[in-house]
């Protein structure tokens, strides 16, 4: 026997088919005896009436009615459920439960009647803008409005807001205002005053519509031109004072966090229903990645609007300010790191990380970068940077800093010949201990080795390269290519030919033998990195040899210009990767470097030297990183 809730259960409003004969069964009569719901259902899902019976329209007068009625709740489909006929001779009544998802997770629920006629043996539904909502006749519509959130911050290492809402002016004109003969001449005069293309802006100005205000440029209030303090003399232009989600500086960290700007039509059509065209969304990095935790859920009001008269209110949902998002950056780090690369021509990437933990403290691109996020995404050979790796796998094949290895002037490999570095001291070619070519970076030593090296993927992935991207984060872990020619092989004991790596990979590298540890970066506190089961533990035995082989570079050998840092002893190596370009051998240049519990990369895409080009950036932000 069941139990009154067990009953109860039984009772709820469903749809369909199943509901049409269980109503049946307990009536007594078949299906067709009674109103098609599930026809109905179905059209008031799609829009398209033209399977369903109605009475008091015609299966297009009701579509289109219905479309009017709900087009203002924009591109959102409902969940709709009728109950089972309640009959009653030649009439019928359904209750029919809507859900419109209106408001992110919350949705509007109401319910509606829907009343049929059976006429010479067939029932038709009785069309009427009530089924669609109860409070309804003809001509009313429905309408959503929306009310955005506060976007919320995204946040620094000590909780300090990095993105955050900024005071700014915008310059435009107000087509509004002025004639269009006006509105153009304006329009020259205020570029000159902004300082943006005259040409291009007065093009917008005219291909703008009649009332619109046309945006030349927006400054923060602290870096408006003070050439744009007095517009009195040019008609229709304004300053309007506003706010923007913007870091502590121009561009500070602006490829990793990312921006927030006016949702596109692409946008909107890859998720209907999400945005409206007046909403602001992340458009690249962390600010896209996480739009949905950063911008809130939008408030919501739903109105039914009538053909004549004020609106009524139906239904409200208050806006919930968006999460914010904390990350491992510190300011004080990025802020130096960008200073470091800010006259660097060429694309340019630093990464700082904290060896203790692997937080990514900072990770700047040089303007020469572009909006690409090279400082985690960059995919580019290391070049003598990757001799980390080999140094790893020889002490595991038995090596010692002490152990000679032979560093000859050249090293032929199936024909093809590697030779070291223009610069390589006459001095240190021979029979030389590991340390010493590790610190004039001998190439040929480590090819002559190759047959001793063993596994160096394994010894890689031991020192963070290559074991996993970052968490929550767009980035690339580094790639030892399998397999190849001999002379592949070769190239890549160097780190050039097919392997690749970011700034990321190489400070993790760097950091790995610095802290005794493998080392795996994280800028998400909230998604920390872990080290996969199957990597082989850096022992501490290794990694002293490690952190006394890598002293060498500095105390004399390619990295020789940091000596002179203050603070805590300085572990680095340079790299130069030669690639061709337009006919010519141009280098990449690489510096890795760690002191304390900082470690930091450095990569320039082109210059002379890893020494001459990315060592004094090196020097210079390990030196301003002690202020």
């Amino acid at each position: 026997m069941r139990t009154d809730s067990q009953r109860n259960r039984l009772r709820p409003l469903v749809g369909g088919v199943v509901a049409v004969a269980l109503a049946a069964t307990l009536s007594g009569c078949s299906a067709a005896d009674q109103p098609d719901t599930a026809a109905l259902r179905s059209a008031l899902v799609s829009g398209d009436f033209s399977h369903v019976r109605l009475a008091g329209a015609t299966a297009k007068q009701a579509g289109t009615e219905y479309s009017a009625i709900v087009a203002g709740l924009g591109k959102i489909t409902p969940t709709v459920e009728i109950s089972a006929p309640k009959v009653e001779d030649d009439h019928a009544t359904s209750r029919i439960r809507w859900s419109w998802p209106v408001a992110g997770t919350e949705n509007w629920t109401y319910t509606s009647t829907v009343r049929s006629t059976k006429k010479g043996g067939t029932w038709s539904v009785d069309w009427a803008p009530s089924v669609v909502e109860p409070s309804l006749v003809a001509g009313g519509v429905l309408r959503r409005a929306t009310q955005a959130p506060p976007r919320a911050d995204i946040l620094g290492a000590d909780g300090t807001a990095l993105i955050t809402d900024r005071p700014v002016v915008t310059f435009g004109i107000d087509k509004s205002k002025v004639t269009p003969a006006v509105a153009a001449t304006s329009a020259a005069a205020l570029a000159k005053l902004v300082g943006v293309d005259a040409k291009g802006f007065v093009a917008s100005v005219k291909s703008g519509g009649a009332q619109q205000f046309v945006e030349a440029i927006t400054y923060r209030k602290a870096e408006v031109p003070a050439s744009a303090a007095d517009l009195s003399g040019i008609p229709g232009a304004l300053a309007v004072p506003g706010s923007r989600q913007l870091g502590p500086a121009r561009g500070f960290a602006g490829p990793v966090l990312g921006t927030v700007g006016p949702v596109t039509a692409e946008i909107m059509q890859k998720h209907p229903g999400i945005y409206t065209s007046t909403d602001s969304v992340g458009l690249s990095g962390l600010e896209q990645r996480y739009d949905g935790q950063l911008r809130g859920t939008p408030g919501v009001t739903i109105s039914l609007v009538p053909e004549s008269g004020d609106a009524t209110d139906l239904f409200t949902a208050q806006p919930k300010p968006g999460e914010p998002l904390k990350t491992t950056l510190d300011e004080h780090l990025q802020t130096i790191a960008e200073a470091a690369l800010h006259d660097i021509g060429p694309a340019s990437a630093l990464v700082a990380l904290r060896p203790s933990d692997g937080a990514i403290l900072a990770a700047a691109n040089g303007p020469g970068t572009g909006s690409f996020d090279a400082a985690l995404n960059g995919q580019v050979p290391p070049g003598s940077t990757f001799k980390m790796f080999d140094t790893l796998a020889l002490l595991r094949a038995g090596l010692t800093a002490d152990s000679t290895v032979d560093c000859t002037a050249k090293a032929v490999v199936d024909g093809y010949t590697f030779v070291n570095d223009a610069d390589y001291p006459a001095s240190a070619i021979g029979r030389i201990p590991l340390k010493t070519a590790i610190g004039h970076s001998c190439n040929t030593a480590m090819i002559n080795a190759r047959d001793k090296l063993g596994d160096v993927t394994s010894a890689a992935q031991t020192l963070g390269f290559g074991i996993g991207r970052t968490p929550g984060v767009d980035s690339f872990p580094g790639r030892i290519p399998a397999g190849g020619s001999a002379t592949e092989a070769a190239a890549a004991v160097i780190g050039q030919g097919k392997v690749l790596a970011s700034p990321l990979a190489m400070a993790a590298g760097i950091a790995s033998i610095q802290a005794g540890h493998t080392v795996v970066a994280g800028l998400l506190p909230s998604q920390p990195a872990t080290v996969p089961s199957e990597v082989k533990p850096l022992t501490a035995a290794e990694a002293a040899q490690l952190r006394l082989i890598f002293r060498q570079p500095v105390l004399d050998g390619t990295a020789v210009g940091l000596k002179t840092v203050p603070g805590a002893p300085v572990i680095a190596k340079t790299g130069t990767a030669e690639f061709e370009q337009g006919g010519k051998t141009q280098v990449h240049a690489w510096m890795v470097a760690a002191q304390g519990d900082l470690a930091v990369a450095v990569f320039v895409d082109t210059g002379h030297s890893g020494a001459d080009t990315a060592g004094p950036i090196v020097k210079r932000f390990l030196t301003a990183a002690q202020r």
